[in-house]
């Protein structure tokens, strides 16, 4: 007999877990400020082994073989797993529903008043930093949150223990979790289909192609619908569940798809090939060929959509003057004239600056162009405690007040202001927001008595690409308890500056739009963030009016001084 594990979890207060750094040393997590480069070497294969039942194995030890059966199951099969289970509840044990991620191997308590009549109940209870639902989509567990799970053990006709209730779903540690399931990016056109937004999902690396495609035809995750397109039929689906990729070939994917399939246009069908060759091509590009009932389709016309990237143009300011920060040089951006006159809180702009509009929030209050030779300041919008301004990619300036009614404002650059409804924000007070490069997500840093929140968002927009609406929200960056800033760092990753527990000063955390959050290194007196997505650096201002960067080194490297207001273009 099976049971839901999602109503096992239950949320208390402890202290934060922070899942270890993946290999890559883009962004630092460790070490003290200071110039230099680092190396790091990438791991090799790692695999988990579990071994079926032994003889005479007492109750809590079936329950640990099956438990590590489970991250096995997740590499390779499950057919161990399976082996601890009764031969009724083995047939109907679904592994995949859902996996909760542990902070570490769970504590057993055996339960044997009901033993002489040959019954015993086993409870495993462990911290949860993570579940993982059907169709992939990781959500972040308060620190603290606990689960507990209740295995129902029967002795078998040859007097074995086996497990005759258990939860469908897998409970594996954060550490076997890392080593057998993987991040992929799936890939779902805005609406005008000039971008593909990634959409991140966790399956075993086992056969993350086949859920990968799989997941692309169910279409996005709920918090980006409205947001995203689909151009897959209703009804399109693998007619074998089954995608091959052969290693070290050059050979297009084959992706076997339903008779629906072939009654996409070229259109479509180059969207769709698209988006699959996107989704598939991890870690490199591999073309993918589309066939209905062994016929190969023709590939549809030619798509330019891909995923969105920041230009690598930072600017910061200098006294009242803009400035263009290439390394470690800085000079003035031509066509902005010095703010004199105004007081410069943030700035905004999108594009390359060469050619950009800046605009800057002077004071709380207020929104203006910046001048230029030719142009004196406009005024954008006005209002209490307005918001750092960010630019889409349509031109459009978000911002809005700090505490929400559950609307955000957003004007052109002729002062034209639209209302955007965000009911979810009523009643709480919004310390940061950024449109990612796309134009169809947004990050929201906010925050009510019971503490502060960070949530990504759809922006479903209307006639002339205006936004209307953000969509029910995801929340991410559980751990954080303060924070001030958000940004995009890449596609499916923030970069906030806050405070998780027990900090004492704030720290850019790295937060996955689906994923365990982890910090940078700290770095005294850090006041301002800027990212930009594609780059693979962040800048870091800090009180005294340094900038710190951190690229392909594990190490923050202070690039300017007597600077502030890093800002990335967006």
């Amino acid at each position: 007999m099976t049971r839901s594990l999602r109503g096992r979890l239950a949320a208390l207060a402890a202290a934060v877990v922070v899942a270890p750094l993946a290999a890559c040393a883009s962004i630092p997590t460790s070490g003290p400020v200071m110039e230099g480069e680092a190396v790091v070497s990438q791991p090799g294969p790692v695999f988990v082994r579990a071994d079926a039942p032994r003889e005479g194995a007492p109750p809590d030890q079936i329950v640990r073989g099956f438990l590590a059966a489970q991250a096995q199951g997740a590499s390779s099969s499950f057919d161990v797993a399976t082996q601890f289970l009764t031969t009724a509840t083995a047939s109907t044990w679904q592994p995949l529903a859902q996996v909760a991620v542990l902070a570490a191997e769970p504590d057993l308590v055996v339960d044997d008043t009901t033993i002489d009549q040959g019954a015993v109940t086993v409870r495993a209870t462990a911290d949860v930093v993570g579940v993982v639902d059907e169709r992939g989509v990781y959500t972040e567990q308060v620190p603290g949150a606990r689960t507990e799970l209740v295995y129902g053990l029967v002795r078998d006709d040859d007097g074995q223990w086996r497990i005759e209730s258990t939860d469908d779903g897998l409970a594996i540690s954060a550490t076997n979790f890392d080593l057998t399931y993987r991040a992929t990016n799936l890939y779902f056109p805005t609406v005008d289909r000039r971008y593909l937004v990634p959409d991140q999902r966790w399956f075993p690396k086992r056969n993350w192609q086949t859920l990968a495609v799989r997941e692309t035809l169910a279409g996005p995750a709920p918090w980006l619908s409205g947001a995203v397109t689909t151009v897959a039929p209703e009804g399109t689906a693998l007619s074998i569940d089954s995608v091959t990729v052969e290693s070290g070939s050059s050979r297009p994917v084959e992706v076997r798809l339903t008779e629906p399939a072939a009654e996409t246009s070229p259109e479509d069908r180059g969207m769709l090939l698209a988006q699959l060759e996107a989704s598939l091509g991890d870690p490199s590009p591999r073309p993918v060929e589309i066939s209905v009932g062994g016929t190969v389709l023709a590939p549809g016309d030619p798509v330019t959509a891909r995923a969105a990237a920041t230009p690598n143009e930072p600017v910061v300011l200098a006294d009242d003057q803009v400035l263009t920060l290439v390394g470690r040089e800085t000079q003035p951006v031509e066509q902005v004239a010095p703010l004199t006159g105004l007081q410069p809180t943030a700035l905004a702009f999108t594009g390359a600056s060469a050619d950009a509009t800046f605009v800057v929030r002077d004071g709380s209050g207020r929104l203006v162009t910046a001048p230029t030779a030719e142009e004196p300041s406009t005024t954008l919008l006005t209002g209490e405690n307005l918001l750092a301004p960010s630019v889409d990619r349509f031109g459009l300036v978000w911002s809005g007040p700090q505490v929400q009614d559950g609307s955000l404002q957003v004007t052109d650059l002729d002062g034209t202001v639209t209302e955007v409804a965000a009911p979810w924000l009523d009643g709480r007070t919004v310390m940061s927001l950024r449109v990612a490069p796309d134009g169809a997500r947004i990050a929201v840093v906010s925050a009510t008595a019971s503490g502060v929140q960070v949530h990504v968002s759809g922006i479903v927009r209307g006639e002339g690409n205006r936004p209307t609406e953000l969509s029910a929200p995801l929340r991410v960056g559980q751990p954080l308890v303060a924070a001030t800033q958000v940004t995009w760092v890449d596609g499916t990753l923030l970069g906030v500056l806050g405070r998780s527990a027990g900090d004492t000063a704030p720290i850019v955390h790295l937060v996955p739009v689906g994923g365990p959050t982890r910090k940078a290194s700290l770095l005294e007196g850090a006041v301002s963030l800027a990212a930009g997505t594609g780059i693979g650096s962040m800048l870091v201002g800090t009180s005294d009016g340094s900038l710190y960067s951190a690229s392909s080194s594990s190490l923050w490297t202070r690039v300017a001084t007597e600077v502030r207001l890093p800002t990335y273009p967006g």
